[in-house]
């Protein structure tokens, strides 16, 4: 059974199963996948030490000549320096001459809330995408931007993904396979939760992408040591 568009409001985890608030109701269940992207830190605090929602801005300039050229390009990255954000990465002219060409970069450091994120760009964004990245790799796109659209990164600190169980409740497994590359790995990472939800465990090694890989949270002043 499918429900969809329902806000997750929150959820409690029994010896005997899982009970989901959502905006339409509530849902029963033996077990359950936390698998929230951004959302995440809200429905799971006590893992948000570890995740950071980072805005991410993708964008498709129009392309001023060489059209063809455009149509046959591979994906690419294009690695121009050796401090953080010095590449761009794009796609061939998918949707023809008119559609332009995608680009696009990362930026870390800001983190952000997907509940009140930022989704329009900024001319000065823009500009600063086809100056710093574009201008002098790409000659045959124009700095005009057709469109452009942002999406946001789920953040680990060591940029790799959590596949476990919850370190409170064995019958929730977390599925964060997040910080902007998980969609490559999806076969494998829904083997791997698949097996956990009926198991316990999973016949692909996930040592890399447990919880017990990163540092507890330091205590409060004046908490339990």
């Amino acid at each position: 059974m499918l429900r969809l568009n329902e806000r997750v409001l929150g959820w409690t985890s029994t010896r005997s199963g899982v009970q989901i608030e959502t905006s339409g109701g509530q849902i029963s269940a033996g077990s359950m996948v936390l698998s929230a992207g951004p959302w995440l830190p809200e429905l799971a605090p006590e893992l948000a030490h570890l995740l950071s929602v980072q805005r991410q801005v993708q964008y498709w300039f129009d392309i001023a000549h060489d059209a063809p050229r455009f149509a046959d390009l591979p994906v690419f990255i294009w690695m121009h320096g050796v401090e953080e954000g010095h590449y761009l990465y794009g796609f061939p002219a998918t949707e023809g001459a008119d559609g332009g060409v995608k680009v696009a970069t990362e930026v870390f450091g800001a983190p952000t809330d997907p509940q009140i994120v930022d989704r329009a760009v900024a001319d000065h964004e823009i500009t600063g995408m086809f100056d710093a990245h574009v201008k002098s790799r790409l000659p045959g796109l124009s700095a005009r931007c057709l469109r452009s659209a942002v999406c946001l990164y789920t953040v680990t600190p060591d940029f790799g993904f959590i596949i476990d169980l919850h370190p409170q409740h064995d019958n929730v497994v977390i599925a964060s396979p997040c910080s902007g590359h998980g969609f490559k790995h999806s076969a494998a990472v829904g083997e791997c939760v698949a097996e956990l939800v009926l198991s316990g465990t999973t016949s692909i090694d996930r040592s890399a992408f447990r919880l017990g890989r990163f540092a507890p949270p330091a205590p409060l002043p004046g908490g339990p040591h």
